[in-house]
This record gives structure tokens, C-alpha cells and sequence, in this order.
């Protein structure tokens, strides 16, 4: 599920009537000339984008202005985010705002904007990379300017009301995060809604202490769940232009309420030529050869996770679509407390979630698709071991011999 691997904003708007009447509210409110935050969270290809650009026609069709910036992984620019949001992007509308009244922001507009430029001439010049790659500027200079990026974001709204769109904050460069750290301990924004997305996972210490400071300032949280089944079904026959037959309902249904997925079955089946016509206004998915190609993507999209969760992942994949972590942890040779600390990445992001005593994979598109991915001999081994483990467990015979015959 990884942001660089797709993007939801292409997916049609369904089933999220109830948030954007939220955020329509606050935007409503803004307009009033309140102040407002929204933190909106969900797992990568849950429809934030799509989302967000909802709320930005809604700010333009009342006049708000609007700025907006992505946070770019592994960007090197010190204040990165905030720069491509205040600095660098295009503004809508453009009413007339520009002159003796708005000296002042123009004044810190251009301080920022020419020290930010300066920095980055003498990193390119002086190779000031740290370790990570990212550019760093000297104390001095990154402190005047995350003072001179607060006051910027905070006065932008003494004549007009305006949205600050800032996504994928998981993926944010600490300069930026510090600055919106700083707004939080000074209150809400005034006259603005800043409404900023983010991944449950990834989440670094700079950025939880940005959440938290944000959540005591007031901000709303706002969660994307999975759509309902009817909501995913009328996804695709959107994107189909036709009712959705038995196969192809299944298949989608195993996307878990997840857009991004539901949007690589029918993508799968269409570019695999395996969809028919199979009656009036209804297609279905022939065969099973054009699975390969969507198990392919949907192992990508979770790839973003990690080598050591993938792995993990993958061996639960052999016990089904439920498991018992202690069955894990034999059948993969570790520590129970090992197995919970990799796995917890997965449970925060929405791949896996708890139910009693046991995980379930969310999306038994991306069990199948993991389970699809081992190397034959290995998912062999797995399913001899997985036999081995489940009885003496005292696991049903049948499904102890059903991995048997599965390690032949």
C-alpha cells in the first residue's frame, strides 16, 4: 500500500458522505472566521487524496484560499513541506490580498523565501548533508527560520479566511514538523483549516509529539475505515461502468473496503483481458490467470512496511486468515514478544488486526497475494512446520492434515 505506488485521487468519492460533511462543517466554520484542525488518518489507499480534494473544491467554491503541499519521502530540503505549501505553490483563488495591508506577511514571505535560498545554495556548494541525506541548516538560521515559518502560516489569515492542506505528514521533514509542533503550543490557526493526512505507520517520535501537541490544541481526529461492502461493490461497477457478477464480487469483496485494492482487481481484470460480458449489464472475471498480476501489485502496496514485518507476514500467510501468535512464533522460530514487537507495525497500519486472542488479516487480497509470493519449496516447509506446530497445539485433525497435504 505504499503512497508512491498509486494514488487514490483518480477513485470516484463513494461512501464517505459522513466526513465530508465533517470537514465541510469545519470549513464552514473557518469561513465564520474560526480556527480549526483536522488530523485525518487511515491507511495508504483508504482514499485520503480523494478525499482531501473534495475539501479543496468545497474551500474554492466559498472563496477560501487555498494552499496545499505533499510531503515527499526522502526529500533532502530543510522545511520542505511547509516551503512547497507557502512558498512555492499556486494559490486558488488569487483574490486581490497583495499590498499596503499585508506588508507584513509579505515581508516574512520574503525573508523566509530568500533564506530558505541561500541555505540551499551553501548546502550545494558545502555538501551539508547528515546521514540520512537530508540537508541540515546551521542552529542559527533553522531557528529564525521556523520562527519566520510560524509567523507566516499564523498572519496568513488576518484578512482571509483560508484551507492549509498538508498531506502524507508521515513522510514530513523534521524542520517542518518542528514548526507545526511550535503553531500547536500557540493555539489554533486563525482563520484557517489546517487539515493534514497521515499513515498510521510510519510514525516517528517528531512526528507523534507534533500529533499530540495538535490533539491538545483541539484538533479533530478523523479516521477513514474500510468502506462497507455495498460501498465497495458500487466502487468498482463505477469504475466498470456495470453491475459486478459472482467471481468479480468476490474478488472484490477480499479487497477489505480498501479503494486502492478494490481499484487493482478491476484494473487486474480488465487489463488481462479476462472480463465478460455474462449478461445484461453485468461482467464477470473468467479464468484465474489474471490474479498473477494483481497479487504482484497488492504484495508492493505493503512493501513499504519493511523487509522483517514482509517476512513475518508472509509465514502467517500459511496459517490462513486468522492466526494465534503463538502458533506464529513456532512456526516461525522466534520469540512470541519478538513476533508482537515486528507485528505491531502491521496491526497500526491496518494489514492486520486483533480479534481476542488471535490477528486477522484485514484484506484477504493481501494474505492471498503474500501466500501466492513464497517461493514453492518454502511455502512447503511452511505448511510440514505449520502441521507440526497447529498439532501440537491440538489443532482439529483436519486442519492439521490439510497443511500436510498442502507440505507435498
Amino acid at each position: 500500500m505504499d503512497d508512491a505506488a498509486g494514488s487514490d485521487r483518480d477513485l470516484p468519492l463513494i461512501g464517505r458522505a459522513a466526513e465530508l460533511d465533517d470537514l465541510d462543517d469545519a470549513l464552514a466554520s473557518v469561513s465564520a472566521g474560526a480556527g480549526s484542525i483536522v488530523l485525518l488518518e487511515g491507511e495508504a489507499g483508504i482514499g485520503k487524496s480523494a478525499l482531501v480534494d473534495a475539501v479543496r473544491t468545497s474551500a474554492r467554491l466559498l472563496g477560501l484560499e487555498v494552499r496545499s503541499a505533499v510531503a515527499r519521502p526522502g526529500s533532502a530540503r530543510p522545511f520542505g513541506l511547509l516551503a512547497e505549501a507557502m512558498l512555492d505553490g499556486d494559490v486558488e483563488p488569487l483574490p486581490a490580498r497583495r499590498g499596503a495591508s499585508t506588508a507584513q506577511p509579505d515581508a516574512i514571505e520574503d525573508e523566509l523565501a530568500s533564506l530558505l535560498a541561500d541555505a540551499e545554495a551553501d548546502a550545494d556548494a558545502d555538501a551539508g548533508d547528515d546521514a540520512t541525506g537530508r540537508r541540515r541548516l546551521p542552529a542559527a538560521l533553522a531557528a529564525r527560520a521556523e520562527e519566520l515559518a510560524a509567523a507566516l502560516v499564523r498572519r496568513r489569515g488576518d484578512h482571509e479566511p483560508w484551507l492549509l492542506v498538508l498531506e502524507d505528514l508521515h513522510e514530513a521533514d523534521d524542520e517542518s514538523l518542528a514548526v507545526l509542533y511550535r503553531l500547536a503550543h500557540e493555539g489554533t490557526v486563525p482563520h484557517a483549516l489546517v487539515l493534514a493526512t497521515l499513515r498510521p505507520v510510519p510514525r516517528s517520535a517528531e512526528l507523534a509529539a507534533v500529533v499530540a501537541a495538535w490533539t491538545r490544541a483541539g484538533a479533530r481526529y478523523l479516521e477513514l475505515r474500510p468502506l462497507s461492502s455495498h460501498a465497495a461493490l458500487e466502487l468498482a461497477e463505477s469504475q466498470l461502468g456495470a453491475s459486478v457478477g459472482t467471481s468479480l464480487r468476490g474478488s472484490v469483496l477480499t479487497a477489505g473496503g480498501n479503494p486502492r485494492f478494490v481499484s487493482d482487481v478491476v484494473r487486474a481484470v480488465r487489463e488481462s483481458g479476462a472480463l465478460r460480458l455474462t449478461g445484461h449489464g453485468v461482467v464477470d472475471a473468467v479464468g484465474s490467470q489474471w490474479t498473477d498480476s494483481l497479487d504482484a501489485v497488492v504484495a508492493s502496496r505493503v512493501a513499504y512496511l519493511g523487509p522483517e514485518v514482509v517476512q513475518l507476514l508472509n509465514e502467517a500467510s500459511v496459517l490462513g486468515a486468522s492466526f494465534v501468535m503463538a502458533d506464529l512464533a513456532e512456526l516461525a522460530c522466534r520469540p512470541v514478544g519478538d513476533c508482537w514487537r515486528v507485528l505491531r507495525h502491521a496491526l497500526a497500519a491496518g494489514v492486520v488486526h486483533a480479534r481476542g486472542d488471535r490477528l486477522v488479516f484485514r484484506h484477504e487480497l493481501v494474505r492471498s497475494a503474500l501466500y501466492s509470493g513464497l517461493d514453492p519449496s518454502v511455502r512447503r516447509a511452511l505448511h510440514e512446520r505449520a502441521a507440526r506446530t497447529l498439532d501440537a497445539a491440538g489443532a482439529p485433525d483436519v486442519v492439521v492434515m490439510s497443511h500436510r497435504a498442502l507440505a507435498e
